[in-house]
């Protein structure tokens, strides 16, 4: 597993910082959601405080000689085509990331990859690894934590943990996300894999070193989302074979961090 910190810098003290998880990404399949993407990159890229981390399955990697390939859901039949195409969609947010780094923020805080990828048998952890250099962003493999600390004029007003997980396994994304939570402490439990974009906050109870007793405080779970359909019409692909008939809902979900009142919330 991987860790690593993030310092926001604030330019006013009650700024708000907005996190929104790039998941799911599939680029290469048929059902990927184009107008979606694009809609998602100009938010991301208008809000100098709006960030953004990828969450895994970047890449679709249903391949030629997988057992699921099938000719009607794949756009980009080989692994070369399906980088390339994913570099040139998201440039502009790869030139910023650069400028982010020469103020020593990040505007990407991390690339996971996903079951498409690490899966794949085509993509070696080496290679994302690499991928993730050339663009100037930290690889968190599969899951990580993150310590975030968010700062007006070098003084800390508010740090939270992030558990960021890919995620793995079918079913509710409600249930899977409270699995998260059973060993591992955090304020903030965020995983995609299960294209349901969701989010909820919980309270959990612990001892208060400051007031001397317990306490309870907030945390959020999110789904991130994808970018692309499961079903398609007059195409039998993989989501509709399935015994219970359930498709993707495309979109994602951001957490808000309000420093200066000590708030944070979740919305789609």
């Amino acid at each position: 597993m991987f860790s690593k910190e993030i310092i926001i810098e604030l330019d006013k003290i009650d700024r708000l910082v907005n996190w929104e998880v790039i998941s799911d990404f599939h680029i290469g399949n048929e059902n990927f959601q184009h107008g979606l993407a694009v809609k998602t990159l100009d938010r991301i890229l208008d809000d100098p405080y709006r960030f953004t981390s990828f969450g895994g399955d970047q890449l679709d990697l249903i391949l030629p000689g997988d057992p699921r390939f099938k000719h009607e859901s794949v756009r980009l039949d080989t692994k070369s085509e399906q980088m390339d195409a994913f570099d040139e969609f998201f440039e502009p947010l790869w030139d910023e990331q650069i400028r982010y780094l020469d103020v020593g923020m990040e505007k990407i805080w991390y690339e996971q990859w996903g079951n498409h990828e690490y899966k794949s048998r085509v993509m070696e952890e080496g290679e994302m690894k690499r991928w993730c250099r050339d663009h100037g962003t930290t690889f968190m493999g599969s899951k990580g934590l993150i310590g975030l600390d968010i700062r007006f004029n070098d003084k800390s007003l508010m740090k939270k943990t992030l558990h960021v997980n890919h995620g793995f396994g079918s079913g509710d994304a409600k249930k899977a996300l409270e699995n998260l939570t059973v060993n591992v402490e955090a304020d903030i439990y965020q995983m995609g894999h299960l294209h349901q974009p969701m989010g909820f906050e919980s309270e959990t109870i612990f001892w208060n070193d400051i007031k001397k007793k317990w306490d309870s405080k907030e945390q959020i779970l999110i789904n991130s989302g994808c970018f692309t359909t499961g079903i398609r019409d007059g195409v039998d692909e993989w989501f509709g074979q399935r015994n219970k008939l359930k498709t993707s809902k495309p979109g994602t979900w951001t957490v808000t961090f309000d420093a200066y009142n000590g708030k944070m919330n979740q919305h789609g």
